[in-house]
């Protein structure tokens, strides 16, 4: 039952979740180092907020579209998950910025930053297709 996927796009939904998952704690042990290195024990609290801000709305965005899959377009999608993201970052956000004044660019919104970024671009790669997906569905099929 071992079954090969040429893009994230083609992976069930349950498999794209622990994917997502799986490189958030892998970014997150990846930033953990420098974080601790440059801001010590609040950068490592930092960072794991971070993740987990970030991390949050993509599990949400995988589970709407893959709840309902006819609903829009894989653009809708996108902006769905953006939106989301922006939304639950700028919350967290104000949320750590009154409860923790005291946290700087290097405890935490540099961390923020990245895991912003990566989370958007790991999405965007789950929920469309790839170009040469789009060019094979788009050739007729020869007729034998």
């Amino acid at each position: 039952m071992n079954r090969t996927f040429h893009n994230m796009n083609e992976m069930p939904p349950l498999r794209k979740v622990g994917l997502l998952t799986l490189i958030a704690a892998l970014l997150w042990g990846a930033q953990s180092f420098f974080a601790f290195s440059l801001a010590g024990a609040d950068g490592l609290e930092g960072a794991a907020y971070a993740s987990f801000i970030c991390l949050l709305p993509g599990w949400l965005v995988l589970y709407v579209t893959s709840r309902y899959p006819d609903a829009g377009s894989q653009a809708s999608a996108v902006l769905l998950g953006t939106g989301l993201r922006m939304a639950f970052v700028l919350v967290g956000a104000v949320v750590l910025i009154k409860t923790r004044p005291e946290w700087g660019l290097l405890e935490f919104y540099v961390w923020l930053l990245i895991d912003y970024l990566v989370f958007l671009a790991l999405e965007t790669l789950m929920l469309v297709p790839s170009e040469s997906d789009a060019y094979k569905t788009s050739q007729p099929t020869p007729n034998h």
